[in-house]
């Protein structure tokens, strides 16, 4: 008997990283569980008001609806969503999130994770100095710009230290002032000093600024951006480094809420209220840091970060394939010894240890994410038997993976 597909309205758009990754996230999800979804990704044209809505989305009357409430709901996106009974948000935070019907799916990202491991990849350099530099962009950007201040503050804080904010005004009329006005804010700053931008669009600028002002990246400046644009990390000189929030977790968690509500029955996706209280919140999923990509803005001088760098990066794409510290070292053409010595000075772990972490990180994704049997998962991430990578797990997670992945999707 054909049943068919369930309709799936997306509105996450992808115009910016963050969103694609989303997107990427989403996608690889139903891929991987081999869901009976028609996917239809709306323009952002066709809700941009009320009437495009009801012509476009509501007009197809999808099962589900998966958006992205960063920026908050305007009254007439909340109006065309009260049809829907199973919405799944990507939010900034219950104060942003606007008037998001109390029954969707919430799923956020940790300003406090991204904070802190910027703080902690500065820190490692021995800095003492620390800023922060805003961004230029619109009034919500500027929302999200100052709890990131306070979350990096407040990392600095937690180590003995201070941090100094300030502003990047983006004015296209006024450019060379504005450029002017942050250069000099950079040379008032003690040196060495360790700067944390809003994201890389920010940190590019204050790369042009450095640049304006002769201070030298990263013997006196070394900064650090969001978001891991690879196409603008990459390609900037200095190459920059970037905290890469877990947007690609953010997706596949979306869909899985979603997966979640189309199997509940209708009566089970009403929220229950008393008489005059507030309507109860699904509490939000959280989603912290994938990685921190380091590159030369924050290169230590004795090019200790360069090696674990290109480390890492055979890590990040070879752990499940038999990769040893032995073979690592071989192929960075370095002695295993100054590789351990090298990745633990400036990672705070050994080799072994960074290979097996990323290993578990896989198999803990592949628990979450897929129905594989465990067998298969272990040997798809580079163990050498079932039984061994169970005693591992356990030894790492205190349960069994069957254990993980049975309270990994009850959250």
């Amino acid at each position: 008997m054909y049943t068919p597909p369930r309709k799936i309205a997306v509105t996450v758009g992808v115009n910016v990283k963050s969103s694609r990754d989303q997107c990427t996230g989403l996608l690889r999800y139903v891929m991987e569980h081999s869901l009976a979804w028609d996917i239809r990704f709306f323009h952002r044209a066709e809700t941009q008001s009320e009437q495009d809505m009801r012509r476009s989305l509501l007009k197809w009357r999808p099962d589900g609806l998966i958006v992205c409430a960063w920026g908050g709901m305007t009254p007439f996106a909340a109006r065309a969503m009260r049809p829907f009974r199973r919405i799944a948000a990507f939010t900034y935070g219950e104060a942003h999130d606007g008037a998001l019907p109390a029954r969707a799916a919430r799923v956020t990202i940790d300003d406090r994770a991204v904070c802190a491991a910027a703080f902690s990849m500065l820190a490692r350099r021995g800095l003492q100095h620390f800023a922060y530099v805003h961004t230029g962009g619109g009034e919500l950007e500027r929302r999200r710009s100052i709890v990131r201040a306070e979350q990096f503050a407040a990392a600095a804080a937690a180590a003995g230290f201070s941090s100094e904010d300030f502003g990047d005004r983006d004015d296209p009329e006024r450019w060379t002032a504005a450029m002017s006005a942050l250069a000099e804010r950079l040379s008032a700053l003690p040196k060495p000093c360790g700067i944390m931008a809003y994201n890389d669009e920010t940190a590019r600028r204050v790369i042009d600024a450095c640049n304006l002002a002769a201070l030298r990246i990263p013997e006196q400046i070394q900064i650090v951006g969001v978001d891991n644009d690879e196409a603008l990390c990459e390609n900037l000189r200095p190459r920059l480094t970037s905290v890469e929030p877990d947007f690609e977790g953010a997706g596949a968690t979306l869909a899985a809420r979603m997966r979640e509500m189309l199997a509940e029955a209708p009566a089970d996706l009403e929220i229950e209220k008393a008489p005059g209280a507030a309507p109860a919140r699904r509490p939000p999923d959280v989603c912290g840091v994938r990685r921190v990509a380091e590159r030369d803005s924050t290169l230590d001088l004795s090019g200790a970060a360069r090696l674990v760098t290109a480390a890492e990066k055979i890590v990040e794409s070879r752990a499940c394939e038999g990769l040893t510290p032995e073979t690592l070292a071989a192929t960075l053409h370095v002695s295993r010894r100054l590789l351990s010595l090298r990745f633990r000075e400036v990672r705070g772990e050994g080799v072994a240890e960074a290979i097996r972490r990323r290993k578990f990180e896989e198999a803990r994704r592949q628990l979450r994410e897929t129905d594989q049997p465990v067998g298969v998962i272990a040997n798809m991430c580079g163990f050498p038997a079932v039984a061994h990578f169970c005693a591992a797990f356990g030894r790492a997670f205190g349960c069994s993976p069957r254990a993980w992945r049975q309270q990994s999707r009850r959250r």
